[in-house]
């Protein structure tokens, strides 16, 4: 309300300025030797009376209901008349308060060193009347238009960053079931397998999803609790694994104030997971992840055992959440590379976090 009112009072001051410079410039620049010399013939008065009645005329209310509403005759054949009835009016208060001069006859002026002059014919004033009005119709609609794009320009503005903050959620929201269904299937197999160990990871799936409602709400979060909830989620998943399975997990961090997106690297290792891990068949998966003057770098790399085709490996949901993400949060600041080399595949992620 007292941004409102503070905007109202600046365009009055504006409008003042303005105006006052429009009426008051031509008594200013009649300036002689006598000083200044208000104007006491009542055409002055009366075409500034119709300057400003023409001005706010279209300003408040015709351009709105007519030009915006694409009622461009409408909006020319309004201000057509009005033009016609102020030209004729204009015509009449000449021949009444200047009589004879419309008709070309001499004007006497009675300052000593003037010489006898014409006044213009009639056409010429009218005509250099008129054009002076359109003009301040011009005008009018000029500052409306600009005004008007303004704010469409901002509102278009506030809906690109609703929509992203709207998008950026739905993919987040997207990631929360997709991540916990896996993960509660994990337990439930350990529940059969092991109880004292399904325990445990009912208490460290706790933590996680303490960490995923509550402290991933902002839209940037400290490096490091994502790394703590990476070590928790790697340490869930080893819990189900055989010995079959051998997982490495390194990081490195130059900056412990570095800030991130919360929950980009969670798809990746998912994935390395879902797809790289066997209890028949002996596998690896590597995750390094590091950070060097806000260059941040992950780099995990799985064996292929329950994918064998390449074109549908590390495809759904995970991947293409994270690489949406990505373009909406980190626009030309990252790149990624996800692709099957020999046995392995890896993805490679790059981030300039500043």
């Amino acid at each position: 309300m007292k941004q409102r009112k503070s905007q109202i009072w600046k365009n009055i001051a504006i409008h003042s300025i303005f105006w006052m410079f429009w009426l008051v410039a031509p008594i200013l620049f009649s300036v002689g030797d006598r000083g200044i010399r208000f104007p006491v013939h009542p055409e002055y008065y009366f075409r500034s009376f119709f300057t400003l009645a023409l001005f706010y005329l279209n300003y408040f209310w015709l351009i709105d209901k007519t030009l915006f509403e694409h009622k461009i005759v409408r909006f020319l054949v309004v201000n057509v008349v009005f033009l016609a009835f102020i030209t004729g009016f204009e015509f009449v208060q000449h021949e009444i308060f200047t009589s004879g001069l419309f008709r070309g006859e001499t004007l006497e002026l009675p300052e000593e060193g003037f010489k006898e002059r014409r006044r213009p014919p009639v056409f010429i004033i009218l005509t250099g009347m008129l054009f002076s009005y359109i003009f301040v119709i011009s005008i009018a609609v000029a500052i409306k238009t600009t005004a008007r794009w303004i704010k469409l320009d901002a509102q278009r503005k506030t809906l690109e960053n609703e929509n992203l903050k709207s998008e950026l959620n739905n993919l987040k929201m997207q990631l929360n079931p997709h991540f916990f269904f896996n993960t509660l299937n994990n337990i439930y197999s350990l529940i059969q397998s092991d109880q004292d160990k399904a325990q445990e990871a009912v208490h460290r799936l706790a933590k996680l999803m303490r960490y995923h409602l509550y402290e991933t709400n902002p839209e940037k979060v400290p490096l490091r609790g994502e790394i703590e909830f990476l070590e928790s989620y790697v340490s869930l998943m080893k819990m189900r694994s055989t010995s079959m399975v051998e997982v490495s997990f390194n990081y490195q961090l130059s900056n412990d104030k570095a800030l991130i997106a919360p929950l980009l690297f969670i798809p990746v290792i998912e994935n390395a997971f879902k797809y790289g891990i066997s209890n028949d068949i002996r596998s690896l998966i590597d995750i390094q992840i590091s950070e060097i003057d806000n260059e941040l770098s992950l780099s995990v790399k799985n064996n292929v055992v329950n994918k064998p085709d390449p074109k549908s490996e590390h495809t759904g949901i995970g991947l293409d959440n994270l690489r949406k993400r990505l373009n909406l949060i980190y626009p030309k600041a990252h790149t990624i590379s996800a692709g099957r080399i020999g046995d392995k595949f890896v993805v490679n992620l790059r981030i300039n976090l500043s």
